[in-house]
């Protein structure tokens, strides 16, 4: 951060008793000009009229120097503040010195009425200037002292113009002027003094905030470019280790080949949880609640990580009654997901359970591990990204993300998660959520079900063969999109992604089922192309687009436009599923 100071900044203090006294100059040249006036309109049938004319020329030459000063001469940009300080002061001093000389030359041949008269009106104009010039010591000199010192010369010199409470009443005022023009501007300059502190520390605030947003783009930016450009070439390697058949590898082939296979799941992974940061930063993780039961999502959860604990040697236990859930199933896949994956690579033996029930009519979740536990001072921590605790860094693989994801989730769901953990004996989680629960009928057991039974039988889709247009400018891939696909009883088309030949290819198609389509292809991109499709057959045609673009920009637009989207790296065999997915929930959608 850099370095303000907190101290009073010389130059914009000066700037802003420059700007005041500047705005008290200008309000107040009227008064310099009227008063005379009136002044020489009262006392001119009894004053001297030569030395009244001198006067009062004398006053119209200095009031016109000072409006000079003070509008003309400033407003050249290239002049210094200090310069302009002693310009407005030498235009004031010629004014007051006017008032001064008044004292000397007209006022002692006026009668003593008149004589207080223009003690009153030099009074006055002291009084008027006192606000405006009292914050800047020498421009306050230069307005008072010649009044004063023209008026106690004129006062002293026998024989005395006022009796002795007069003068006395004189000092005190000039005492009082000094002393309150003294308060005022310490006053003032403690206030505009604190005000441009303020500023500055807002201005270092605002600097800080800047740096740390600029931070966090950059962070994005590079989170999504090394994303990427790492995305593309590991997508290959997922490729071509789906075209190796294992089986056919002698045992050590199949140990190296298992291993690389490990290796790759792992960086799969790690890109996963850097996926799921940028839907996170792209805003398009929404609280959507819709009726569910709960049944569904522990099936998913025991389908998709016991296999993991049971490699590990670790018990994964659901303990629940199934009941409805008013809120986000994919959202609490996501977020049990991240938090069971967690308890199970931070627990060497034992077991984890994961306790689903109901507290205040909305439901309720604890994750228990037996874990390695994690030290009090570091519970806050390991919410933030990128944190892993450096005693388990080199045992554990991963990018230190998905406590992150679980309170970016959590977040958006309204849930509270607390953490409670033992170094050596384990850790606990327990999430309050907002999602209502209610109880089931048991007439409704069947249909759950069948639920369930969707869900652990997804191969079971397939009612007829499918045509499937794919996009892909590496042969190779291509190939292995081809084979994988056939295999499962699809049939592929190969279509150019240049436009007009593209528009030639589709005049003998009659019917594209799905459309697969890497998204930046060798011309053009694949929204595009499916956009072309879709507008051929005036249909809105599922398509998959596979992409190692990130950002949030692409996230938001696929799904604008309704395009489903599998990220690289990935195997064929999850492409197929997704396709068969997504073939599925249109058919369903149009039942």
């Amino acid at each position: 951060m850099d370095t303000y100071s907190i101290h009073q900044p010389e130059e914009l203090l000066l700037s802003e008793k420059y700007q005041f006294l500047e705005t008290a100059s200008k309000t107040n040249t009227a008064g310099t000009i009227i008063g005379p006036i009136l002044t020489g309109a009262l006392i001119f049938q009894e004053a001297a009229i030569l030395n009244l004319l001198i006067w009062l020329s004398v006053m119209a030459i200095c009031v016109a120097f000072r409006a000079y000063m003070v509008f003309v001469k400033n407003k050249d940009r290239r002049l210094p503040i200090h310069k302009k300080i002693v310009n407005l002061n030498v235009g004031v001093f010629s004014v007051t010195a006017s008032w001064g000389l008044g004292w000397l030359i007209v006022a002692p041949t006026l009668p003593f009425n008149l004589q207080c008269l223009y003690l009153l009106m030099s009074s006055t104009a002291v009084f008027v200037g006192l606000y405006g010039y009292s914050i800047n010591r020498s421009t306050f000199l230069c307005f008072a002292l010649p009044i004063f010192i023209g008026q106690f010369i004129a006062s002293l010199i026998p024989p005395l113009m006022f009796p002795w409470p007069i003068l006395l009443g004189e000092f005190a005022f000039s005492l009082y002027a000094i002393k309150m023009a003294s308060y005022f501007s310490n006053s003032w300059v403690k206030t505009v003094s604190l005000q441009i502190q303020n500023q500055t520390l807002n201005k270092a605030l605002e600097l800080e905030r800047n740096t740390a947003i600029s931070a966090n783009i950059a962070k994005s930016k590079f989170i999504a470019t090394a994303s990427h450009d790492l995305r593309q070439p590991l997508h290959a390697v997922n490729i071509y280790l789906d075209l190796f058949e294992p089986n056919k590898l002698n045992q050590k082939e199949r140990i190296n080949f298992l291993q690389i296979k490990k290796s790759i799941q792992t960086l799969n992974s790690m890109f996963k949880s850097l996926l799921d940061l940028s839907k996170l930063d792209a805003g398009t993780s929404d609280n959507l609640k819709k009726p569910f039961e709960l049944i569904e999502l522990v099936g998913y959860l025991s389908n998709t990580y016991t296999p993991i604990a049971t490699n590990k040697n670790l018990a994964l236990q659901f303990e629940f009654m199934n009941m409805g859930i008013n809120g986000d199933k994919l959202l609490l896949q996501q977020l049990l997901g991240n938090l069971i994956s967690n308890a199970i690579q931070y627990t060497a033996s034992g077991s984890i359970l994961v306790k689903l029930d109901k507290n205040n009519d909305c439901l309720h979740i604890k994750i228990e591990d037996t874990g390695c536990g994690i030290e009090p001072a570091l519970q806050d921590k390991i919410f933030d990204e990128f944190f892993r605790v450096d005693s388990t860094r080199n045992m554990h693989d991963g990018l230190g993300l998905g406590l992150s994801i679980v309170k970016r989730l959590c977040k958006i769901s309204g849930a509270d998660i607390l953490i409670s953990s033992v170094l050596g004996v384990g850790t606990t989680f327990k999430i309050q959520t907002t999602y209502s629960t209610q109880s089931l009928n048991d007439e409704e057991a069947p249909a759950v079900q069948k639920v369930l039974h969707e869900n652990v039988n997804p191969q079971e889709f397939l009612l007829e063969a499918k045509t499937i247009a794919v996009f892909e400018d590496d042969h190779t891939i291509f190939d292995a999109y081809k084979q994988a696909l056939t295999q499962n009883g699809f049939s592929v088309l190969s279509l150019s992604e240049n436009s007009q030949d593209l528009m030639n290819q589709l005049a003998n198609i009659n019917q594209i089922d799905c459309i697969l389509s890497d998204y930046r292809l060798e011309t053009t991109t694949g929204d595009l192309i499916i956009q072309q499709l879709r507008d051929s057959f005036s249909v809105d045609i599922p398509a998959i687009i596979i992409t190692a673009d990130t950002s949030p920009q692409h996230i938001q637009l696929f799904k604008e436009l309704n395009i489903e989207v599998l990220y690289k790296p990935i195997g064929y065999s999850e492409i197929v599923e997704a396709i068969r997915l997504l073939l599925k929930t249109n058919l369903n959608n149009h039942r």
